[in-house]
Protein backbone atom coordinates (compact mmCIF):
# COMPACT_ATOMS: atom_id res chain seq x y z
CA UNK A 1 0.00 0.00 0.00
CA UNK A 2 1.84 3.26 -1.46
CA UNK A 3 0.87 6.81 0.24
CA UNK A 4 1.23 10.07 -0.79
CA UNK A 5 1.10 13.78 0.21
CA UNK A 6 -1.59 15.82 -1.01
CA UNK A 7 -0.34 19.58 -1.02
CA UNK A 8 -2.37 20.44 2.31
CA UNK A 9 -0.80 17.36 4.02
CA UNK A 10 -3.60 14.75 4.06
CA UNK A 11 -2.66 10.97 2.96
CA UNK A 12 -4.02 10.08 0.15
CA UNK A 13 -3.52 6.30 -0.78
CA UNK A 14 -1.82 5.62 -4.56
CA UNK A 15 -4.40 3.60 -6.43
CA UNK A 16 -4.05 0.01 -6.94
CA UNK A 17 -6.68 -1.70 -9.25
CA UNK A 18 -7.84 -4.83 -8.45
CA UNK A 19 -9.65 -7.70 -10.17
CA UNK A 20 -13.53 -7.82 -9.93
CA UNK A 21 -15.79 -10.74 -9.40
CA UNK A 22 -18.56 -8.36 -10.06
CA UNK A 23 -19.16 -7.83 -13.21
CA UNK A 24 -20.77 -4.33 -12.87
CA UNK A 25 -17.79 -3.19 -11.19
CA UNK A 26 -15.45 -4.26 -13.86
CA UNK A 27 -13.75 -1.37 -15.90
CA UNK A 28 -14.89 1.52 -13.38
CA UNK A 29 -10.89 2.97 -11.92
CA UNK A 30 -12.94 3.86 -9.04
CA UNK A 31 -14.12 0.91 -7.87
CA UNK A 32 -11.28 -0.42 -8.76
CA UNK A 33 -9.25 0.96 -6.53
CA UNK A 34 -11.35 0.85 -3.52
CA UNK A 35 -10.40 -2.05 -0.59
CA UNK A 36 -11.73 -5.80 -1.80
CA UNK A 37 -15.10 -6.37 -1.15
CA UNK A 38 -15.52 -8.21 2.47
CA UNK A 39 -16.95 -11.58 4.13
CA UNK A 40 -18.61 -11.78 7.37
CA UNK A 41 -15.17 -13.04 8.74
CA UNK A 42 -13.50 -10.07 7.87
CA UNK A 43 -15.72 -7.64 8.69
CA UNK A 44 -15.71 -8.96 12.18
CA UNK A 45 -11.89 -8.70 12.03
CA UNK A 46 -11.67 -5.33 10.77
CA UNK A 47 -14.03 -3.57 12.80
CA UNK A 48 -13.83 -5.91 16.29
CA UNK A 49 -12.10 -3.17 18.66
CA UNK A 50 -10.98 -4.71 22.38
CA UNK A 51 -9.11 -3.30 25.31
CA UNK A 52 -5.68 -4.93 26.28
CA UNK A 53 -6.56 -7.30 29.47
CA UNK A 54 -4.01 -9.03 31.21
CA UNK A 55 -5.38 -10.64 34.79
CA UNK A 56 -1.80 -9.61 36.33
CA UNK A 57 -3.24 -5.80 35.96
CA UNK A 58 -6.09 -6.90 38.56
CA UNK A 59 -2.70 -6.32 41.39
CA UNK A 60 -1.72 -2.56 40.09
CA UNK A 61 -2.60 0.29 42.62
CA UNK A 62 -5.86 1.72 42.36
CA UNK A 63 -4.80 4.48 40.35
CA UNK A 64 -3.10 2.37 37.66
CA UNK A 65 -6.12 0.67 36.96
CA UNK A 66 -8.27 3.98 36.85
CA UNK A 67 -6.62 4.52 33.60
CA UNK A 68 -7.05 0.69 32.65
CA UNK A 69 -10.52 0.66 32.72
CA UNK A 70 -10.88 3.69 30.64
CA UNK A 71 -9.73 1.36 28.11
CA UNK A 72 -13.46 -0.09 27.78
CA UNK A 73 -14.72 2.89 25.83
CA UNK A 74 -12.80 1.75 22.88
CA UNK A 75 -14.83 -1.67 23.07
CA UNK A 76 -16.58 -2.49 20.32
CA UNK A 77 -18.41 -5.85 19.96
CA UNK A 78 -19.44 -6.74 16.00
CA UNK A 79 -22.94 -7.52 15.94
CA UNK A 80 -24.93 -8.68 13.45
CA UNK A 81 -26.16 -5.55 12.96
CA UNK A 82 -23.12 -4.15 11.90
CA UNK A 83 -22.06 -6.61 10.14
CA UNK A 84 -25.50 -5.81 7.37
CA UNK A 85 -24.09 -2.51 7.88
CA UNK A 86 -20.99 -2.64 6.58
CA UNK A 87 -22.62 -4.26 3.86
CA UNK A 88 -25.09 -1.74 3.05
CA UNK A 89 -22.73 0.99 2.87
CA UNK A 90 -20.06 -1.05 0.34
CA UNK A 91 -23.01 -1.77 -1.79
CA UNK A 92 -24.03 1.97 -1.28
CA UNK A 93 -20.52 3.36 -2.64
CA UNK A 94 -19.85 0.73 -5.47
CA UNK A 95 -23.55 1.60 -6.87
CA UNK A 96 -22.76 5.35 -6.64
CA UNK A 97 -19.93 4.70 -8.91
CA UNK A 98 -21.36 2.65 -11.40
CA UNK A 99 -22.92 5.04 -13.44
CA UNK A 100 -19.99 7.58 -12.64
CA UNK A 101 -17.04 6.34 -14.28
CA UNK A 102 -14.29 8.71 -15.68
CA UNK A 103 -13.26 6.77 -18.57
CA UNK A 104 -16.63 6.56 -20.03
CA UNK A 105 -18.03 9.31 -22.39
CA UNK A 106 -20.96 9.84 -20.36
CA UNK A 107 -18.50 11.20 -17.71
CA UNK A 108 -17.70 14.43 -19.70
CA UNK A 109 -21.45 14.82 -20.49
CA UNK A 110 -22.66 14.88 -16.49
CA UNK A 111 -19.61 17.73 -16.15
CA UNK A 112 -21.17 19.75 -19.23
CA UNK A 113 -24.62 19.33 -17.36
CA UNK A 114 -23.20 20.30 -13.93
CA UNK A 115 -21.94 23.24 -15.71
CA UNK A 116 -24.86 24.52 -16.98
CA UNK A 117 -27.00 23.84 -13.61
CA UNK A 118 -24.23 26.29 -12.25
CA UNK A 119 -25.36 28.93 -14.89
CA UNK A 120 -28.74 28.15 -14.51
CA UNK A 121 -28.56 28.74 -10.83
CA UNK A 122 -30.66 25.24 -10.37
CA UNK A 123 -30.20 21.48 -10.77
CA UNK A 124 -31.74 19.55 -13.26
CA UNK A 125 -33.14 16.31 -11.73
CA UNK A 126 -32.00 13.20 -13.67
CA UNK A 127 -33.14 10.45 -12.56
CA UNK A 128 -31.84 7.91 -14.86
CA UNK A 129 -29.26 8.13 -12.49
CA UNK A 130 -30.02 5.60 -10.42
CA UNK A 131 -28.51 5.56 -6.58
CA UNK A 132 -28.84 4.54 -2.71
CA UNK A 133 -29.05 6.11 0.19
CA UNK A 134 -29.63 4.99 3.79
CA UNK A 135 -31.26 6.37 6.98
CA UNK A 136 -30.48 5.50 10.24
CA UNK A 137 -32.33 6.49 13.47
CA UNK A 138 -31.80 5.47 16.80
CA UNK A 139 -31.49 6.16 20.19
CA UNK A 140 -28.62 8.08 21.21
CA UNK A 141 -25.88 6.09 22.83
CA UNK A 142 -26.25 2.68 20.58
CA UNK A 143 -23.36 3.49 18.82
CA UNK A 144 -24.60 4.75 14.93
CA UNK A 145 -21.78 7.02 14.61
CA UNK A 146 -19.27 4.98 16.34
CA UNK A 147 -20.13 1.83 14.00
CA UNK A 148 -20.44 4.22 11.13
CA UNK A 149 -16.77 5.40 11.73
CA UNK A 150 -15.20 2.06 12.12
CA UNK A 151 -16.94 1.11 8.98
CA UNK A 152 -15.43 4.02 7.17
CA UNK A 153 -12.54 3.91 8.66
CA UNK A 154 -11.56 0.57 6.68
CA UNK A 155 -11.85 2.32 3.69
CA UNK A 156 -9.27 4.46 2.41
CA UNK A 157 -10.89 8.23 2.52
CA UNK A 158 -8.46 9.92 -0.64
CA UNK A 159 -7.66 8.06 -3.31
CA UNK A 160 -4.95 9.09 -5.97
CA UNK A 161 -5.02 8.49 -9.96
CA UNK A 162 -2.36 8.94 -11.82
CA UNK A 163 -2.50 5.96 -14.41
CA UNK A 164 -5.20 3.55 -15.32
CA UNK A 165 -4.90 0.80 -17.73
CA UNK A 166 -1.72 2.94 -19.29
CA UNK A 167 -3.41 5.93 -19.29
CA UNK A 168 -2.31 9.48 -17.50
CA UNK A 169 -4.83 10.20 -14.81
CA UNK A 170 -4.89 13.40 -12.48
CA UNK A 171 -7.89 12.77 -10.09
CA UNK A 172 -9.16 12.52 -6.91
CA UNK A 173 -11.49 9.96 -5.28
CA UNK A 174 -12.89 11.54 -2.01
CA UNK A 175 -14.76 8.08 -1.10
CA UNK A 176 -16.83 9.62 1.43
CA UNK A 177 -17.11 12.66 3.29
CA UNK A 178 -19.09 12.94 6.83
CA UNK A 179 -20.81 16.31 7.88
CA UNK A 180 -22.53 17.17 10.78
CA UNK A 181 -26.14 19.10 10.53
CA UNK A 182 -25.48 22.55 11.90
CA UNK A 183 -27.57 23.27 14.49
CA UNK A 184 -30.24 26.17 12.94
CA UNK A 185 -30.65 22.93 10.23
CA UNK A 186 -29.94 25.86 7.18
CA UNK A 187 -28.51 24.73 4.32
CA UNK A 188 -26.20 27.32 4.11
CA UNK A 189 -24.89 26.19 7.01
CA UNK A 190 -24.45 22.50 5.51
CA UNK A 191 -23.07 23.81 2.35
CA UNK A 192 -20.06 25.88 4.30
CA UNK A 193 -19.51 22.67 6.26
CA UNK A 194 -19.03 20.65 2.81
CA UNK A 195 -16.57 23.54 1.70
CA UNK A 196 -14.70 23.66 4.58
CA UNK A 197 -14.39 19.76 4.87
CA UNK A 198 -13.21 19.25 1.85
CA UNK A 199 -10.51 22.48 1.78
CA UNK A 200 -9.24 20.20 4.74
CA UNK A 201 -8.97 17.36 2.76
CA UNK A 202 -8.08 18.49 -0.75
CA UNK A 203 -6.35 22.10 0.35
CA UNK A 204 -8.85 23.76 -1.94
CA UNK A 205 -10.13 27.09 -0.87
CA UNK A 206 -14.04 26.29 -1.82
CA UNK A 207 -15.64 28.09 1.37
CA UNK A 208 -13.08 31.67 0.73
CA UNK A 209 -14.52 31.14 -3.31
CA UNK A 210 -18.42 30.25 -2.76
CA UNK A 211 -19.34 29.85 1.38
CA UNK A 212 -18.20 33.39 1.89
CA UNK A 213 -19.59 35.11 -1.13
CA UNK A 214 -22.54 36.44 0.47
CA UNK A 215 -24.25 37.37 -2.92
CA UNK A 216 -24.44 33.69 -3.30
CA UNK A 217 -27.67 32.00 -1.86
CA UNK A 218 -28.03 28.54 -0.75
CA UNK A 219 -29.79 27.40 -3.68
CA UNK A 220 -27.18 28.84 -6.14
CA UNK A 221 -25.15 26.89 -4.27
CA UNK A 222 -26.61 23.73 -4.97
CA UNK A 223 -25.27 23.16 -8.54
CA UNK A 224 -21.59 23.95 -7.15
CA UNK A 225 -21.85 21.82 -4.89
CA UNK A 226 -23.08 18.97 -7.14
CA UNK A 227 -20.37 19.77 -9.26
CA UNK A 228 -17.83 19.82 -7.16
CA UNK A 229 -18.70 16.17 -6.31
CA UNK A 230 -18.70 14.98 -9.18
CA UNK A 231 -15.58 16.61 -9.92
CA UNK A 232 -13.89 14.81 -6.78
CA UNK A 233 -15.46 11.67 -7.29
CA UNK A 234 -17.30 12.15 -3.72
CA UNK A 235 -18.61 8.34 -3.20
CA UNK A 236 -21.06 8.77 -0.19
CA UNK A 237 -22.24 11.91 1.67
CA UNK A 238 -22.67 11.12 5.23
CA UNK A 239 -24.70 13.54 7.45
CA UNK A 240 -24.95 13.21 11.17
CA UNK A 241 -26.90 14.75 13.69
CA UNK A 242 -30.03 14.96 11.34
CA UNK A 243 -32.41 15.80 13.56
CA UNK A 244 -31.36 18.96 14.18
CA UNK A 245 -33.67 19.75 11.21
CA UNK A 246 -36.52 19.96 13.66
CA UNK A 247 -35.42 23.14 14.36
CA UNK A 248 -34.31 24.75 11.14
CA UNK A 249 -35.38 27.87 10.94
CA UNK A 250 -36.96 29.08 7.52
CA UNK A 251 -38.11 25.63 6.81
CA UNK A 252 -34.68 24.25 6.61
CA UNK A 253 -36.18 20.37 7.14
CA UNK A 254 -38.03 20.18 3.97
CA UNK A 255 -35.51 22.35 1.80
CA UNK A 256 -32.86 20.18 3.47
CA UNK A 257 -34.29 17.12 2.54
CA UNK A 258 -35.05 18.00 -0.99
CA UNK A 259 -31.75 18.75 -1.21
CA UNK A 260 -30.00 15.29 -0.11
CA UNK A 261 -33.40 13.97 -2.90
CA UNK A 262 -31.71 16.05 -5.40
CA UNK A 263 -27.97 15.14 -5.00
CA UNK A 264 -28.67 11.61 -5.38
CA UNK A 265 -30.96 12.15 -8.08
CA UNK A 266 -28.94 14.38 -10.42
CA UNK A 267 -25.47 12.91 -9.63
CA UNK A 268 -25.63 9.71 -7.86
CA UNK A 269 -24.63 10.74 -4.88
CA UNK A 270 -25.65 8.14 -2.24
CA UNK A 271 -26.01 9.51 0.90
CA UNK A 272 -26.44 8.21 4.61
CA UNK A 273 -28.83 10.32 7.40
CA UNK A 274 -28.33 9.25 10.62
CA UNK A 275 -30.53 10.73 13.50
CA UNK A 276 -31.94 10.58 17.09
CA UNK A 277 -35.73 9.62 17.61
CA UNK A 278 -36.14 13.50 17.20
CA UNK A 279 -36.08 13.25 13.89
CA UNK A 280 -38.34 10.38 13.63
CA UNK A 281 -41.18 12.82 12.25
CA UNK A 282 -38.87 13.95 9.49
CA UNK A 283 -38.15 10.99 7.12
CA UNK A 284 -42.36 10.08 6.47
CA UNK A 285 -41.73 12.76 3.43
CA UNK A 286 -38.39 11.96 2.55
CA UNK A 287 -39.44 8.13 2.45
CA UNK A 288 -41.88 9.34 -0.13
CA UNK A 289 -39.48 11.41 -1.79
CA UNK A 290 -37.30 8.17 -2.33
CA UNK A 291 -39.26 5.40 -2.30
CA UNK A 292 -38.36 4.92 -5.95
CA UNK A 293 -34.49 4.44 -5.23
CA UNK A 294 -34.76 1.74 -3.20
CA UNK A 295 -33.54 3.34 -0.02
CA UNK A 296 -33.20 1.31 3.22
CA UNK A 297 -33.86 2.27 6.38
CA UNK A 298 -32.01 1.23 10.33
CA UNK A 299 -34.12 1.53 12.89
CA UNK A 300 -31.88 1.62 15.61
CA UNK A 301 -33.24 0.29 18.60
CA UNK A 302 -31.76 -0.71 22.07
CA UNK A 303 -30.85 -4.46 22.27
CA UNK A 304 -33.22 -6.68 24.05
CA UNK A 305 -32.35 -8.82 27.20
CA UNK A 306 -33.42 -11.67 25.28
CA UNK A 307 -31.47 -10.82 22.04
CA UNK A 308 -28.48 -13.06 21.07
CA UNK A 309 -26.74 -9.56 20.29
CA UNK A 310 -27.06 -8.50 24.24
CA UNK A 311 -25.71 -11.54 25.23
CA UNK A 312 -22.69 -11.40 22.88
CA UNK A 313 -22.18 -7.63 24.07
CA UNK A 314 -22.38 -8.44 27.99
CA UNK A 315 -20.28 -11.52 27.91
CA UNK A 316 -17.55 -9.90 26.10
CA UNK A 317 -16.86 -6.62 28.17
CA UNK A 318 -17.58 -8.81 31.11
CA UNK A 319 -14.35 -10.60 30.67
CA UNK A 320 -12.71 -6.96 31.01
CA UNK A 321 -12.64 -7.21 34.88
CA UNK A 322 -9.70 -5.22 36.61
CA UNK A 323 -11.11 -5.08 40.38
CA UNK A 324 -8.88 -7.74 42.39
CA UNK A 325 -11.46 -10.15 43.49
CA UNK A 326 -13.67 -10.57 39.58
CA UNK A 327 -16.93 -12.40 39.23
CA UNK A 328 -19.04 -14.35 37.24
CA UNK A 329 -21.90 -13.14 34.99
CA UNK A 330 -24.80 -14.45 37.14
CA UNK A 331 -28.36 -13.79 36.06
CA UNK A 332 -28.72 -11.39 38.77
CA UNK A 333 -25.85 -9.11 37.72
CA UNK A 334 -27.27 -9.47 33.81
CA UNK A 335 -30.32 -8.23 35.07
CA UNK A 336 -29.16 -5.34 37.05
CA UNK A 337 -26.62 -3.75 34.09
CA UNK A 338 -29.96 -4.06 31.69
CA UNK A 339 -32.54 -2.88 33.49
CA UNK A 340 -30.15 -0.18 34.65
CA UNK A 341 -28.99 0.44 30.79
CA UNK A 342 -32.63 -0.67 29.06
CA UNK A 343 -30.29 -2.34 26.51
CA UNK A 344 -28.17 1.10 25.40
CA UNK A 345 -24.95 0.07 24.67
CA UNK A 346 -23.22 3.29 25.68
CA UNK A 347 -24.85 3.43 29.12
CA UNK A 348 -24.05 -0.51 29.92
CA UNK A 349 -19.97 0.28 28.87
CA UNK A 350 -20.25 3.16 31.52
CA UNK A 351 -21.92 0.76 34.50
CA UNK A 352 -19.60 -1.39 33.94
CA UNK A 353 -16.94 1.32 34.69
CA UNK A 354 -18.60 3.00 36.87
CA UNK A 355 -18.70 -0.24 39.02
CA UNK A 356 -15.53 -1.26 38.39
CA UNK A 357 -14.25 2.13 39.91
CA UNK A 358 -16.52 1.88 42.63
CA UNK A 359 -15.70 -0.88 43.56
CA UNK A 360 -11.82 -0.30 43.71
CA UNK A 361 -12.63 3.41 45.97
CA UNK A 362 -15.04 0.96 48.43
CA UNK A 363 -12.39 -1.33 48.96
CA UNK A 364 -14.40 -4.28 47.98
CA UNK A 365 -12.88 -4.87 45.11
CA UNK A 366 -15.55 -7.16 43.37
CA UNK A 367 -18.77 -6.40 41.23
CA UNK A 368 -22.10 -6.73 42.88
CA UNK A 369 -25.79 -5.83 42.10
CA UNK A 370 -26.15 -3.85 44.99
CA UNK A 371 -22.67 -1.35 43.40
CA UNK A 372 -24.52 -1.65 40.19
CA UNK A 373 -27.42 0.11 41.47
CA UNK A 374 -25.21 2.49 43.53
CA UNK A 375 -23.85 3.90 40.54
CA UNK A 376 -26.87 3.89 38.65
CA UNK A 377 -28.28 5.97 41.40
CA UNK A 378 -25.84 8.31 41.82
CA UNK A 379 -24.64 8.61 38.29
CA UNK A 380 -28.28 8.36 35.91
CA UNK A 381 -30.44 10.97 37.47
CA UNK A 382 -30.24 12.81 34.42
CA UNK A 383 -31.08 10.16 31.86
CA UNK A 384 -33.50 8.52 34.04
CA UNK A 385 -36.59 10.55 32.24
CA UNK A 386 -35.14 9.00 29.02
CA UNK A 387 -34.95 5.12 30.18
CA UNK A 388 -38.30 5.64 31.72
CA UNK A 389 -39.43 6.18 28.30
CA UNK A 390 -37.96 3.53 26.44
CA UNK A 391 -39.24 1.23 29.47
CA UNK A 392 -42.66 2.24 28.70
CA UNK A 393 -41.98 1.30 24.96
CA UNK A 394 -43.72 4.79 24.31
CA UNK A 395 -42.46 5.84 20.98
CA UNK A 396 -43.84 9.53 21.39
CA UNK A 397 -42.11 9.69 24.23
CA UNK A 398 -39.19 8.64 23.41
CA UNK A 399 -38.78 11.02 20.57
CA UNK A 400 -39.36 13.55 23.13
CA UNK A 401 -35.63 12.78 23.91
CA UNK A 402 -32.65 13.64 21.91
CA UNK A 403 -28.69 12.97 22.96
CA UNK A 404 -28.30 10.56 25.67
CA UNK A 405 -26.08 12.61 28.45
CA UNK A 406 -24.59 10.29 30.75
CA UNK A 407 -22.24 11.88 33.39
CA UNK A 408 -18.79 11.61 31.67
CA UNK A 409 -16.41 9.31 32.68
CA UNK A 410 -13.49 11.78 33.78
CA UNK A 411 -15.93 13.61 35.81
CA UNK A 412 -16.56 10.47 37.92
CA UNK A 413 -13.83 8.93 38.45
CA UNK A 414 -12.37 12.51 39.36
CA UNK A 415 -15.02 11.74 42.02
CA UNK A 416 -14.01 8.18 42.66
CA UNK A 417 -10.62 9.26 43.02
CA UNK A 418 -11.01 12.36 45.10
CA UNK A 419 -12.76 9.80 47.41
CA UNK A 420 -9.91 7.36 47.27
CA UNK A 421 -7.55 10.45 47.92
CA UNK A 422 -9.05 11.26 50.79
CA UNK A 423 -9.14 8.11 52.50
CA UNK A 424 -5.53 7.23 51.73
CA UNK A 425 -4.59 10.75 52.88
CA UNK A 426 -6.25 10.16 56.10
CA UNK A 427 -4.97 6.59 56.76
CA UNK A 428 -1.49 8.19 55.98
CA UNK A 429 -1.87 10.77 58.11
CA UNK A 430 -2.86 8.39 61.10
CA UNK A 431 -0.19 5.76 60.44
CA UNK A 432 2.41 8.56 60.32
CA UNK A 433 1.47 10.04 63.41
CA UNK A 434 1.39 6.77 65.26
CA UNK A 435 4.70 5.90 64.02
CA UNK A 436 5.71 8.95 64.82
CA UNK A 437 4.20 8.12 68.40
CA UNK A 438 5.87 5.12 68.84
CA UNK A 439 8.87 6.39 67.78
CA UNK A 440 8.91 9.04 70.32
CA UNK A 441 8.21 6.80 73.19
CA UNK A 442 11.13 4.02 71.99
CA UNK A 443 13.29 7.24 72.18
CA UNK A 444 12.55 8.01 75.77
CA UNK A 445 12.73 4.82 77.23
CA UNK A 446 16.01 4.40 75.55
CA UNK A 447 17.16 7.25 76.81
CA UNK A 448 16.31 6.95 79.93
CA UNK A 449 17.73 3.82 80.12
CA UNK A 450 21.24 5.06 78.87
CA UNK A 451 20.78 7.49 81.40
CA UNK A 452 20.38 5.30 84.52
CA UNK A 453 23.72 3.78 83.15
CA UNK A 454 25.34 7.13 83.48
CA UNK A 455 24.17 7.39 86.84
CA UNK A 456 21.24 9.67 86.95
CA UNK A 457 18.35 7.86 88.70
CA UNK A 458 15.77 6.78 87.22
CA UNK A 459 13.05 9.09 88.23
CA UNK A 460 14.89 11.93 87.78
CA UNK A 461 16.38 10.34 84.31
CA UNK A 462 12.55 10.43 83.08
CA UNK A 463 12.16 13.82 84.16
CA UNK A 464 14.59 15.03 82.83
CA UNK A 465 13.63 13.50 79.07
CA UNK A 466 10.03 14.49 79.17
CA UNK A 467 11.61 18.07 79.60
CA UNK A 468 14.51 18.02 76.87
CA UNK A 469 11.39 16.06 74.15
CA UNK A 470 8.91 19.04 75.18
CA UNK A 471 11.14 21.88 75.25
CA UNK A 472 13.35 20.97 72.24
CA UNK A 473 11.18 18.72 69.97
CA UNK A 474 13.76 19.33 67.05
CA UNK A 475 15.91 17.09 68.50
CA UNK A 476 15.08 13.46 67.30
CA UNK A 477 18.60 11.80 67.81
CA UNK A 478 18.51 9.51 71.35
CA UNK A 479 22.38 10.53 71.58
CA UNK A 480 21.19 14.41 71.60
CA UNK A 481 18.66 13.69 74.11
CA UNK A 482 20.93 11.98 76.34
CA UNK A 483 23.22 14.60 76.45
CA UNK A 484 21.04 17.27 76.65
CA UNK A 485 19.16 15.68 80.11
CA UNK A 486 22.64 14.67 81.28
CA UNK A 487 23.83 17.95 81.23
CA UNK A 488 20.67 19.06 82.76
CA UNK A 489 21.40 16.52 85.58
CA UNK A 490 24.86 18.02 85.93
CA UNK A 491 23.01 21.74 85.80
CA UNK A 492 20.97 20.22 88.74
CA UNK A 493 24.77 19.35 90.57
CA UNK A 494 26.19 22.95 89.89
CA UNK A 495 23.60 24.63 91.20
CA UNK A 496 23.20 23.08 94.45
CA UNK A 497 27.12 23.24 94.97
CA UNK A 498 26.27 27.00 93.64
CA UNK A 499 23.59 27.41 96.30
CA UNK A 500 25.92 25.99 98.84
CA UNK A 501 28.58 28.66 97.77
CA UNK A 502 26.59 31.78 98.55
CA UNK A 503 25.04 30.51 101.85
CA UNK A 504 28.68 30.10 103.74
CA UNK A 505 28.38 28.51 107.33
CA UNK A 506 29.41 30.55 110.23
CA UNK A 507 32.15 29.02 112.04
CA UNK A 508 33.95 32.17 113.38
CA UNK A 509 33.08 32.30 116.92
CA UNK A 510 34.10 36.19 116.74
CA UNK A 511 31.61 36.80 113.64
CA UNK A 512 29.42 39.53 114.54
CA UNK A 513 26.49 37.98 113.00
CA UNK A 514 26.77 35.00 115.17
CA UNK A 515 27.24 37.33 118.25
CA UNK A 516 23.66 39.20 117.21
CA UNK A 517 21.95 36.09 116.76
CA UNK A 518 22.85 34.39 119.92
CA UNK A 519 22.10 37.70 121.79
CA UNK A 520 18.72 37.78 120.55
CA UNK A 521 18.58 34.28 121.67
CA UNK A 522 19.00 34.95 124.84
CA UNK A 523 17.02 38.49 124.89
CA UNK A 524 19.38 40.95 124.53
CA UNK A 525 19.37 43.62 122.02
CA UNK A 526 21.92 43.59 118.94
CA UNK A 527 24.01 46.20 121.11
CA UNK A 528 24.02 44.94 124.60
CA UNK A 529 25.34 41.68 122.58
CA UNK A 530 28.42 43.66 120.75
CA UNK A 531 29.24 45.90 123.76
CA UNK A 532 28.90 42.33 126.25
CA UNK A 533 31.12 40.60 123.47
CA UNK A 534 34.02 44.01 123.86
CA UNK A 535 33.04 45.26 120.71
CA UNK A 536 31.70 48.50 122.15
CA UNK A 537 33.82 50.36 124.49
CA UNK A 538 31.86 52.81 126.00
CA UNK A 539 28.54 54.67 125.42
CA UNK A 540 28.59 57.76 124.09
CA UNK A 541 27.80 61.08 126.66
CA UNK A 542 24.26 62.24 125.86
CA UNK A 543 24.80 65.09 128.47
CA UNK A 544 24.74 67.47 125.79
CA UNK A 545 23.79 70.49 128.00
CA UNK A 546 27.27 70.24 129.74
CA UNK A 547 29.42 70.47 127.07
CA UNK A 548 27.56 72.95 125.64
CA UNK A 549 27.41 74.72 128.89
Amino acid sequence: MEWIKIPNGTLAQVAQYSQQIVSQYEGNMLIEALPPIMSKEEVVQALSSYPHFDVEERYADSHYRFHMIQQLLGYFQVMPLHIDLENRISRLIRQGYVNRNPIQPNYASQMVQGYADIQRGQIRQNIQISSSGLTIVGVSGMGKSTAINRILSTIPQIISHSEYNGVELSAYEVVFLRLECPPDGSIRGLINNFFVELDQLLGTNYMDRFGKNTKLSAASLMPIVAQIARGCNLGLLCVDEIQNLSVAKSGGAEKMLSFFVTLSNSIGLPTILIGTPTAQSLFSDFRIARRGSGQGDVAWLPMKKSEPSWRLFIEGIWDHQWVRNPTELTTELNDTIYEASCGITDIAVKIFMFSQIRAITSGTETITPQIIKGVVKDSLKLVEPMLNALRSGNLNGIARFGDINIAPIDGFIAAEQSKLDLGNLLQTFQKTQKEQQVQAERLKQDAVVRLTLLGVPEKEAKHNVSKITSDMPQIQNIQEVVQEAYKLHLGLIEDKQATSKTQPQIDDERDLRKLVKAGKENGFTAYQALKDAGYIASDFSIDTGSELG
